[in-house]
C-alpha cells in the first residue's frame, strides 16, 4: 500500500481526495463486489473493499487531514459522502467521528441532507446517534427547532432520526420528549419506524427499565416495537 503524499505536496483538499479515493480503489477486491451490493438489497454500488481494508487506508490519510488547519472538516466530509461507491460514503462517516464534526457551530444543517442523500440505515442510524445526538449535547439551544421539525416530516429517515437521536444518552435522555415522538408515530406502518420505536425504548430500559414498562402498559405499540423495547426486560 503506496504511503499518502505528503501536506508538502498535496496542498488542496481537492488533491487531498484524489489521492484518498486512489487509494481506496487500490484495495478493491471486485469479486466481493456482488455480495456487499447484495446485502445493502441492489441500492447502491461498491468498490468491494471490506472495513477492515478501508480503515487501514483512512489510518494513513486522516491524521494528515486533521493536522491540516487549510481543510474545513466539513467541506471534506461532503467531498468524500460525493463520491460514487458506498465506501466512500462509510469513510466520510469515520470522519466525521474521528474529527468530531458534531462540535462544529452549524453542522447540522450538513448532517439533515446527509440523513436525505442515499438513505439507508447504515448511515442515518450513524448520523442520528452520533453526530445528530452529539450535536444536540453541545448546541441544546436549536434542539426543539429541528426535532420539531422532523417530527412532523413525511420523511421517515427524518421521523428516525427524532426518535433515535437520544440512543446513547443513557441517564440524559428527555424521556418526555422521546414519548411524545413515539406517540406521533407508533401507528406507522414503516418497519423502520417501528423498529427504531422499539429500539429507542429498549436503550432506556437499561438505565430505567420501570419507566419503559409503565409506558407499554399505555401506548399501544405494534408487535414488532413492543419485541425490540422488551428484550431486556425482566
Amino acid at each position: 500500500m503506496k504511503k499518502p503524499l505528503g501536506k508538502s505536496v498535496i496542498r488542496s483538499m481537492k488533491e487531498q481526495i484524489e489521492a484518498f479515493v486512489v487509494a481506496l480503489k487500490a484495495q478493491a477486491s471486485p469479486e466481493k463486489k456482488p455480495a456487499m451490493e447484495a446485502y445493502m438489497k441492489g441500492r447502491f454500488s461498491f468498490l468491494g473493499v471490506m472495513n477492515a481494508e478501508r480503515k487501514e487506508v483512512q489510518k494513513m490519510y486522516f491524521p494528515i487531514w486533521k493536522k491540516d488547519r487549510s481543510l474545513d472538516p466539513i467541506q471534506l466530509a461532503q467531498a468524500l459522502w460525493e463520491e460514487p461507491f458506498r465506501e466512500f460514503q462509510y469513510a466520510a462517516m469515520d470522519w466525521m467521528k474521528a474529527a468530531s464534526l458534531w462540535k462544529y457551530p452549524g453542522s447540522i444543517r450538513h448532517f439533515e441532507s446527509w440523513v436525505l442523500d442515499r438513505s439507508w440505515w447504515d448511515t442515518v442510524d450513524f448520523l442520528a446517534s452520533t453526530c445528530i445526538g452529539g450535536y444536540f449535547l453541545k448546541y441544546p439551544a436549536e434542539r426543539d427547532l429541528w426535532i420539531e421539525k422532523w417530527n412532523a416530516s413525511p420523511d421517515f429517515w427524518l421521523n428516525r432520526c427524532a426518535l433515535l437521536f437520544q440512543l446513547k444518552y443513557k441517564n440524559q435522555v428527555d424521556t418526555d420528549l422521546l414519548f411524545a415522538i413515539i406517540d406521533t408515530h407508533k401507528d406507522q406502518k414503516e418497519f423502520f419506524i417501528r423498529k427504531a420505536i422499539g429500539w429507542a425504548l429498549r436503550e432506556l430500559s437499561k438505565t430505567q427499565p420501570g419507566l419503559v414498562k409503565e409506558y407499554l402498559e399505555r401506548a399501544e405499540l405494534s408487535g414488532l416495537s413492543i419485541r425490540e423495547a422488551t428484550k431486556y426486560l425482566v
